[in-house]
């Protein structure tokens, strides 16, 4: 079987601000982003994502 793992440009695409903000959330939040098939495109999004899957 094999394994796909994404990376945070999977999730924010190549945008600076949404990779520099990415550097700030929690491992947690990442982590949980990371195992989705979620893709984020602008801060207001990633950030409400962090908070909620930060928790």
């Amino acid at each position: 079987m094999e394994q796909y793992f994404r990376l945070p440009q999977d999730v924010v695409g190549h945008d600076a601000a949404l990779l520099s903000y990415w550097d700030t959330m929690p491992a947690k939040a990442q982590l949980r982003l990371l195992e989705s098939e979620i893709t984020v495109s602008t801060l207001g999004e990633l950030k409400m994502l962090a908070q909620r899957f930060g928790e």
